[in-house]
C-alpha cells in the first residue's frame, strides 16, 4: 500500500506541479502582454509626435508657397497694365484647403503706335515684369523682349532721322 501512496502522492504533487506551470505561465504571459501595450503605447504616442510635427512641417511648406506665389503675382500686377485678372495653379493641402503653387499675370504688351509710347510702354513691361526678387524664366523672357523692342524701336527711330 505504501506503493500506492506513495504513487497517488507522486502524481498529486505532478499535477500540483503542472498547476503552478499553468499559473506562471499565465503570470509571464500577463505580464508580457502588460510590457508589450505599455511599449505600444510609448512608441504610438512618440509616432503620433511625429507625424504632427511632419504635419505641421508639410502644412507650412504649403502655407509660405501660397504666399510667396500670391506676393509675387501681385507684384507683376501692381506695376504694369493688366488684360486679366491674376491666374493661380492650385495645389490641395494635408489639411483640405487649396493652396496657390504657381500664376501667371497677363501684361498688355500691346504697343503703340507713337514711339515716345511705346517706349514708355516696353519700359513699364520691363519693370512689371523684373519687379520680384526671384525671376521666373517668364519673367525673364518678357523683360528680355521689351528690351529688343525697345532697342528695335531706338534703331528705326535713327534709321528715320538719319533719311
Amino acid at each position: 500500500m505504501e506503493i500506492n501512496s506513495y504513487s497517488q502522492s507522486s502524481s498529486s504533487i505532478y499535477q500540483q506541479l503542472a498547476q503552478k506551470r499553468a499559473e506562471l505561465s499565465n503570470i509571464d504571459k500577463k505580464e508580457l502582454e502588460k510590457t508589450a501595450s505599455d511599449n505600444y503605447d510609448k512608441t504610438n504616442a512618440s509616432n503620433e509626435k511625429f507625424e504632427q510635427k511632419d504635419y505641421q512641417r508639410v502644412l507650412e511648406k504649403y502655407k509660405n508657397l501660397d504666399a510667396d506665389v500670391k506676393s509675387h503675382e501681385q507684384t507683376h500686377a501692381s506695376r504694369g497694365t493688366t488684360t486679366a485678372p491674376i491666374q493661380y495653379n492650385y495645389h490641395l493641402g494635408p489639411d483640405g484647403r487649396l493652396y496657390a503653387n504657381g500664376g501667371s499675370v497677363r501684361l498688355d504688351t500691346s504697343i503703340p503706335e507713337e514711339e515716345g509710347s511705346a517706349n514708355a510702354k516696353l519700359e513699364e513691361l520691363k519693370s512689371a515684369s523684373t519687379a520680384v526678387d526671384a525671376l521666373s524664366s517668364a519673367d525673364a523672357q518678357i523683360a528680355r523682349t521689351a528690351n529688343l523692342n525697345k532697342m528695335l524701336l531706338q534703331a528705326q527711330g535713327d534709321s528715320y532721322e538719319d533719311r
